[in-house]
């Protein structure tokens, strides 16, 4: 059988077909809807704007692997080679005060070091101006000033942000980052806090923060705060120390701001102040709060202050509804001593100065035992809901007081009947410039003065009346 010819009315329909299809091939979807792609193309990424990555795309290559083989990579030569994303060294130094290490030296080998590395930061008088975006733990230490230097060399080593960007901020679900033997400075914060962390651990360890803007200087959002040895100046309406619903753990902090000392929320569990010194620069204003205590209505934590000082600011301690604070062996100096809105309070031991009274409690059942309170009026106030737990309390106030006309538990004695050590302030209230050696608080709270003064204790009842004769005289 032949093949039929096709006819020229039968070709037309096929080749128009075919054209067709050729055409939806070459065009594809984007081709046949131009308002699907032009919707893809303008669309925004809301989850970036909400939760913007901390890591930079950028990858420096100042530390990266070089594309020869070295000669001695690794102690080794059967260890792989490390990756090109970098994190293959343990330890690291540099110096910024170096122009061939680039812009951002701290960056570049944070970027090169591996998890758990160290990095060691030279003080030959350059200043590291960056700022840091940390995503795994590392220990950056700061070379301290050198003894035969002399001029700008002689400073420590310093960091210092570009104006209105933070100092140092660490990815969610980092931890064990410290900082040591740093200063860290920001004098144009912005709006920016000066060290950020949310859901991260960072200890600042022998460190100096010094902050001026709009924010506070730390901010803690979730997971652990550590500090020792430290210092923290701020220059802001915001608190110094902004802790939300994180652990803190200080010891030997210095803490000087002029409006806010410490705003802390503690999460579940205990957070600590233990010889922490947080004072008021003073200023045209006096300081409004020393310490902030926030509580949750559950899963709260508790703050214990031990063998501390809070002093200079308009309301020495102030306790928020449903918070928990433990004041044990520590020193007050305020116009207000301690303030409670029904927060569960337990002050132990501590010497407060009040000018208007020593503490405020609007209710709950707070804990006051052994403690000494001084001013002016040298008086506690209750609200009427308020049901007190007492053991022997002194109250010193400046005009003569009748010992027995206080609730049982306080007893009222004249200012020139107290101990010396209950209500002197320290002799220096912060450090020079720089650090050593006085970076942090080594001023005793009342630890120390407690043992000297000694504890109160519940003076003998009142003698009774005598008995009197029908004429009025005594009568044997």
């Amino acid at each position: 059988m032949t093949a039929q010819p096709l006819r020229p009315g039968r070709l037309l329909p096929l080749i128009g077909a075919a054209c067709a299809v050729l055409v939806l091939s070459l065009g594809g979807p984007a081709q046949a809807y131009p308002d699907a792609r032009v919707d893809a193309q303008i669309r925004p990424n809301f989850g970036g704007l909400i939760t913007p990555p901390l890591r930079s795309p950028y990858r420096p290559n100042q530390w990266r692997k070089p594309d020869h083989k070295p000669k001695r990579p690794y102690p080794h030569p059967s260890r792989p080679h490390p990756p090109l994303q970098g994190g293959y060294l343990n330890s690291l130094s540099i110096d910024c005060a170096d122009p061939n290490l680039g812009p951002y030296p701290v960056s570049d080998a944070l970027w090169a070091l591996a998890d758990g590395g160290v990095l060691f930061i030279r003080a030959r008088g350059g200043v590291c101006r960056e700022t840091l975006y940390i995503d795994r733990p590392v220990t950056i230490i700061g070379e301290g000033s050198p003894a035969f230097a002399t001029g700008p060399e002689s400073q420590p080593a310093r960091l210092t942000p570009p104006a209105g960007a933070p100092c140092i901020r660490v990815a969610p679900g980092t931890r064990g980052v410290e900082i040591r033997d740093m200063v860290i400075e920001a004098d144009q914060g912005g709006r920016s806090a000066c060290i950020e962390a949310v859901d991260a651990e960072i200890a600042l360890v022998n460190t100096y923060v010094r902050y001026a803007g709009e924010a506070a200087a730390i901010f803690v959002s979730g997971g652990r705060l550590v500090g020792r040895q430290s210092t923290i100046e701020a220059r802001t309406n915001d608190a110094a120390v902004l802790v939300d619903t994180a652990t803190l753990d200080f010891t030997q902090v210095r803490i000087a701001a002029d409006v806010r000392g410490l705003d802390i929320t503690p999460a579940a569990g205990e957070s600590r102040l233990l010889q922490v010194g947080v004072v008021a620069e003073g200023g045209t204003l006096p300081g409004s709060t020393g310490v902030t205590v926030r509580g949750l209505r559950s899963g709260g934590g508790k703050l214990v202050v031990r063998n501390s000082y809070v002093g200079g600011w308009i309301t020495g301690l102030y306790v928020d509804r449903g918070a928990k604070l433990e004041l044990i062996r520590s020193r007050v100096r305020a116009r207000r001593g301690v303030i409670s809105d029904w927060g569960e309070v337990v002050v132990r031991e501590s010497a407060i100065w009040g000018d208007e009274y020593g503490g405020y409690f609007a209710g709950g059942a707070p804990v006051i035992e052994h403690n000494r309170f001084g001013g002016p009026r040298g008086g506690l106030m209750f609200d009427s809901q308020t049901r007190p737990a007492f053991a022997p309390n002194y109250l010193y106030a400046s005009d003569q007081c009748d010992p027995y006309a206080q609730p049982q538990g306080l007893y009222c004695q004249s200012f020139g009947a107290g101990p010396l050590q209950a209500f002197a302030a320290p002799d220096a209230f912060g450090p020079p410039a720089y650090g050593p050696p006085s970076y942090g608080w080594t001023q005793d709270g009342y630890d120390r003065g407690y043992q000297l003064d000694g504890a109160p204790v519940a003076l003998p009842p009142p003698p009774p009346p005598g008995r009197r004769g029908v004429f009025g005289r005594p009568a044997y």
